[in-house]
């Protein structure tokens, strides 16, 4: 069986990244199938629960992970090394003697321990005090409810930090905030905050005019160097781009010329449009911009599987464009009118395209490792089961190489 995993960002108040929750398909006991707690780590990290690079998938923040009872009896945490991973113990685990004196033993070694869907209980003391964080899932345990849990835990527990998962709108993610949340979890930075209540600003209208400019069949090359050329940190970005880990490159590029005659045409096209949907993306986490990128190169790499009527370059723009709304905090109908772009691709991001909906819905379950999807059912010992987990992985590596975290 295929190893899925998917992250899920968690973010501090001031909505920078503090970490990922890795989600697994099928949990951790297919990866840790009887697994002696003796076996060197080296040889299963590489072999049984990390055929990618989790470096790569963390960008050097911390990853938590869920272990159930049986897991972490085995010791299977002691495996990971302790500087990238978070233990987080699933909600329906008891306080036993066995479960604390485990988890004694990881916090010895130097491991954090995050208590995962919270519900307060005075007989979980002998956890929490050997926790670091404690999650509450605010759609299983309101926020309205948590008032005086939360201030009683701060007030007895120095060293935890309280975290909110699951929330799903900008007002969740205020009122978490005003409560003495610390870190917070869920997609709430994925979608507007103000839909429709602001028009676009016009530095932002000049953007997207320059996406328009880019869009013309016949690209002017000369004059693309200038434009780039003129812009310090459009130059900046596309050089270190261009000289990162995704291309690989032995001999560094130092030009911009070199650089364009380097990425090629459509790959500039792809890299602008990026870069503008960066900058069009002020007081927006940068994880935004990455999941952007994520989807555009998904899409793109599902249009090789599957059989549609859209060319590849138009599944990667519809992936970049496809959080636009969220971005600028307006419908996506208004943001159309500034952009030049066929009546397919604008029926597309109207979601009137099944084809690209259909995509888009697979590319939205893998990056949030939704796998009650029917499509994983369905992929089931076919051969696109077996490129997912790399296509996710190489998504990753190009959206890192592009936002800096």
């Amino acid at each position: 069986m295929e190893v899925f995993m998917a992250r899920q960002p968690i973010f501090t108040a001031g909505k920078k990244i503090f970490g990922y929750e890795l989600l697994f398909r099928n949990g951790l006991e297919n990866a840790f199938p009887g697994v002696d707690g003796d076996v060197a780590t080296s040889n299963l990290l590489s072999n049984i629960f990390f055929p990618f690079d989790f470096t790569e998938i963390l960008g050097g923040k911390p990853g938590l992970i869920n272990f159930t009872k049986k897991l972490i009896l085995q010791n299977i945490p002691l495996l990971l090394p302790k500087e990238h991973f978070i233990v987080e113990v699933l909600e329906d685990i008891e306080p036993d003697k066995d479960v604390v004196s485990a988890l004694s033993l990881f916090k010895e070694r130097g491991f954090s321990i995050a208590l995962d869907d919270f519900i307060y209980h005075k007989k979980f003391h002998p956890m929490m005090e050997l926790s670091s964080i404690i999650k509450f899932d605010i759609k299983e345990t309101p926020l309205n409810t948590l008032v005086d849990i939360v201030q009683q835990i701060k007030s007895d527990y120095n060293n935890i930090t309280i975290l909110a998962e699951k929330i799903e709108t900008h007002g969740e993610f205020e009122l978490a905030q005003e409560m003495d949340f610390t870190l917070f979890q869920g997609y709430f930075f994925s979608k507007p905050e103000m839909l429709s209540t602001k028009g676009i600003a016009s530095q932002q209208i000049t953007k997207l005019e320059l996406i328009n400019e880019l869009g013309k069949y016949e690209l002017n090359i000369e004059k693309t160097e200038e434009l780039i050329k003129n812009d310090a940190a459009i130059s900046f970005k596309l050089l270190k781009f261009i000289n990162s880990a995704y291309f690989s490159r032995i001999t560094p590029i130092d030009t911009i010329k070199e650089a364009i005659t380097y990425i090629g045409t459509e790959e500039l096209r792809r890299f602008i449009n990026i870069v503008v949907i960066s900058d069009l993306n002020t007081d927006k986490p940068n994880e935004l911009v990455r999941t952007c990128v994520i989807r555009a190169k998904m899409c793109e790499r599902l249009g090789e599987i599957f059989n549609t009527d859209l060319k590849k370059d138009e599944l990667f723009t519809l992936g970049l464009f496809s959080l636009m709304d969220a971005m600028l905090d307006c419908k996506m109908a208004d943001i159309l009118k500034h952009i030049n772009f066929s009546d397919k691709m604008q029926g597309a991001l109207l979601g009137k395209n099944r084809e690209f909906n259909k995509i888009l819905k697979i590319v939205i379950s893998i990056d949030q490792g939704d796998w009650e999807n029917n499509f994983f059912t369905y992929i089931s010992g076919k051969s696109i089961e077996s490129k997912l987990p790399d296509l996710y992985l190489d998504s990753v590596k190009m959206a890192n190489s592009l936002v800096s975290f």
